[in-house]
């Protein structure tokens, strides 16, 4: 009897023991998941950041000198796997460092330009006449004649008004290395030293800081560039 009554409370005693081993890992294997998600969570928050950078500096770097960046890698654009992401990471990290660099090249040739330190082309654009009409509105206002002087490889903002003095949205003017003009980030001549370009007429979309479109600016340029 006392031996029955021993293996009933030891097999209780097993019984409570497992479980409670059971409810331990179980707990373990939840806080672990929750932690490797919040790990996965972060690491893709920075890999859109530097997606991001990296988006904006290849941009930059295209319109200033005219090349194409590297853009190719053999990692997925898209993975829930930490280790993949980390190595993601760490491959758009080197990207961007090598971009700014050559940025900040290119920043120095621009400033020896301006020294005389270093030949290059400047170009000194008018815009003669222009209309700016915001989305969504049919009314287009005229806006104010203006001018503008850029170095060969220089990326300038260019603050144009409406007649009655509003504020457009600022856009950047840039001319390359191979004498491409881009305005607010779109293409719009190429531009010869040894070949006089006429007055043309050109559009572009205006965004300012904004991700939608503000307005429409149509306008009249007048380039001149020379070495």
């Amino acid at each position: 009897m006392k031996i029955r009554l021993i293996k009933g409370v030891i097999s209780i005693l097993l019984v409570a023991l497992v479980s409670a081993c059971a409810s331990n890992v179980k707990q373990k294997t939840s806080t672990e998941s929750t932690a490797n998600l919040s790990e996965i969570n972060l690491l893709k928050q920075q890999r859109s950041e530097l997606q991001f950078q990296f988006a904006r500096l290849t941009d930059e770097w295209w319109q200033r000198s005219g090349e194409l960046a590297d853009t190719g890698s053999d990692l997925p654009l898209i993975s829930n796997n930490p280790d993949t992401i980390r190595e993601i990471n760490r491959l758009l990290l080197q990207k961007n460092q090598v971009l700014r660099g050559k940025l900040k090249g290119l920043d120095q040739q621009v400033e020896a330009r301006k020294k005389g330190e270093l030949t290059g082309n400047k170009l000194t654009l008018l815009l003669q006449y222009a209309g700016y009409k915001k989305s969504r509105q049919e009314k287009s206002q005229a806006v104010a004649a203006s001018q503008i002087e850029l170095i060969q490889g220089e990326t300038q903002l260019w603050q144009l008004y409406t007649k009655k003095g509003m504020s457009l949205p600022s856009m950047e003017v840039t001319l390359s290395e191979t004498n491409h003009l881009f305005i607010a980030g779109q293409l719009i001549a190429q531009l010869d030293v040894n070949d006089e370009t006429p007055s043309f007429i050109t559009s572009v979309i205006l965004y300012g800081q904004q991700i939608y479109a503000l307005g429409q600016l149509d306008m009249m340029l007048a380039p001149t560039i020379k070495q």
